[in-house]
């Protein structure tokens, strides 16, 4: 039975990611804001506490995001909702405000006076005291995250199959997201907070589990297109 895929390359069709820039702006407004409180003597904080809590949890469902949108793109679980180049820019685009919000969420921590966990205790696991074993869980996300999104820079020595099985790394690090979320969220009780931990996670859980039965009938990871726009190409299986 034949299936349309996409087939894509970033670097001819896609425009250049705006995640450096946003992340530069990102650190530049917050350094800019500890200079403004270094000379007015007002304290950045609560503003930069409520800045990380709104950051991170933007974080998580932009990840989320972006793992349902790659599960729909390797399967036609949502092809109902959307189409494959709408799921690919979903995806791109939800992976690449990620980053942004990423870069937010640890510097507006690391500056942020009330948690005092500096810029180490953000980037190094026991290097703070702030409920470690979760704090610990965001930042293995956080470089796993980071890692696989610098796998974009080598994925032509990685081939597409090597480059395929690293982005289903993007599942564990969903996971430890989540677990991350729920430990050290101040507002993890709130039902605010935990309903969409749970709907997001029951999502991933059918959506993983459908794909898992019909493993045998997926279609392979999208590359990014040779020509403008999204090309198709028919694959037999």
């Amino acid at each position: 039975m034949a299936r349309e895929t996409l087939v894509a390359r970033d670097e001819e069709v896609a425009p250049r990611s705006p995640a450096p820039l946003g992340m530069v702006i990102v650190a530049a407004g917050l350094l800019g804001l500890v200079a403004g409180s270094a000379v007015t003597g007002v304290s950045v904080s609560p503003f930069t506490w409520y800045l990380a809590r709104a950051s991170g949890f933007t974080l998580y469902l932009l990840l989320w995001l972006s793992v349902v949108a790659g599960v729909g793109l390797t399967t036609r679980l949502l092809d109902s909702i959307a189409g494959r180049g709408s799921l690919w820019q979903v995806h791109r685009a939800s992976t690449e405000l990620a980053f942004v919000m990423l870069a937010l969420h640890m510097t507006s921590l690391a500056i942020d006076p009330s948690v005092r966990m500096g810029l180490a205790g953000v980037l190094v696991r026991f290097a703070t005291h702030v409920r470690e074993l979760w704090t610990g869980l965001g930042i293995l996300a956080a470089m796993g995250m980071i890692g696989i999104g610098l796998s974009f820079w080598i994925r032509r020595l990685l081939r597409h199959r090597g480059w395929r099985l690293l982005h289903y790394g993007a599942f564990p690090l969903w996971l430890l997201a989540l677990a991350h979320g729920i430990g050290v969220g101040s507002d993890t009780i709130r039902p605010w907070a935990a309903l969409p931990y749970l709907g997001t996670a029951g999502v991933v859980v059918y959506l993983t589990g459908c794909r898992a039965l019909r493993a045998g009938r997926r279609a392979d990871l999208p590359v990014p297109p040779r020509g403008p726009g999204v090309g198709r190409v028919k694959v037999s299986q």
